[in-house]
């Protein structure tokens, strides 16, 4: 069995809620073992025979396309990738460091995660932007997470791509589950 992470772009899905119980009992009904949700925002850690984040994605789009009658679109890390992206933020926080938060807007592959960091740096002022792997590192000042224009910039590309952000501490909590 492989340990993958899965993330759903969103939980509210054009008027459709995906609760965490109900997609833990689908993944499982699905033919995923161990499967673990963490917070109320669509992520999970399960366990497949499938030995590739393709396929797992393939299969959890299918079986949510199929049980809630919509596409809704998820990223699949492997577990690999997860301890990778837990490690210490690769940017530094500006001070206070306590008002600010890291973010790694995840993507489906690295090429999506490059285009992004170039976007990224052709904003005014130019933000600090990092790539790491199939996801692209941001800060943003606590509370401003969704006004900032780098979140902007990924709301906007997220209407082009599979894309969806998370707080660093959220993938420090997979993590934790994964290992």
């Amino acid at each position: 069995m492989t340990i993958f992470a899965v993330f759903l772009r969103g939980v509210n899905v054009g008027g459709v809620k995906v609760l965490m119980k109900d997609l833990a009992g689908l993944l499982a009904e699905g033919g995923f073992t161990e499967v673990r949700t963490l917070l109320a925002s669509g992520n999970v850690v399960l366990e497949s025979e499938l030995s590739e984040a393709q396929s797992v994605q393939r299969q959890c789009n299918q079986l949510l396309e199929a049980h809630y009658g919509r596409s809704i679109p998820t990223l699949v890390y492997t577990r690999e990738e997860i301890l990778q992206l837990a490690q210490p933020f690769v940017l530094e926080l500006p001070e206070p460091a306590a008002e600010h938060h890291g973010y790694l807007t995840l993507c489906e592959s690295a090429q999506d995660a490059a285009t992004l960091y170039e976007l990224a740096r052709a904003l005014e002022p130019r933000p600090a932007v990092e790539v790491l792997g199939r996801a692209l590192c941001w800060i943003a000042r606590k509370g401003q997470s969704t006004t900032d224009p780098l979140s902007k910039l990924t709301a906007a590309q997220a209407r082009q791509r599979v894309i969806t952000t998370r707080n660093h501490n959220t993938l420090v909590k997979m993590a934790a589950i994964i290992r």
